[in-house]
């Protein structure tokens, strides 16, 4: 997580499990609270598990009035539904560096 905080696509990125345990994260120039990314976080669990059956959720893109995006993205690794939860603020390319960190994570 640290080495992909490098990239400078996110103010901040965490990822947490189906649980709701932080995993792991980093945390750059945001002011956007690990807190308050693990109780979207919470809802998100609730929420992804009520639409399961009819429709499988990958990602939800939250904007902000102050151009920050928070993305959540869910994908199964190491026997768990982890939630990769991001902060970026308009900057491009966010989308393929958080695959290729799923993609990284799911190879470990």
């Amino acid at each position: 997580m640290q080495a992909s905080q490098h990239e400078e696509r996110w103010d901040c990125i965490y990822l947490f499990s189906s649980e709701g345990l932080l995993l792991a994260g980093s945390s750059g120039s945001g002011d956007h609270s690990r807190d308050s990314l693990l109780e979207f976080a919470f809802s998100l669990i609730e929420t992804t598990a009520l639409l399961e059956n009819d429709l499988p959720v990958k990602e939800i893109t939250i904007r902000s009035k102050t151009r920050a995006t928070m993305i959540f993205r869910t994908f199964r690794a190491w026997d768990d539904d982890l939630i990769l939860a991001a902060v970026v603020r308009g900057r491009k390319g966010y989308k393929r560096a958080l695959s290729r960190l799923m993609k990284y994570i799911q190879e470990l």
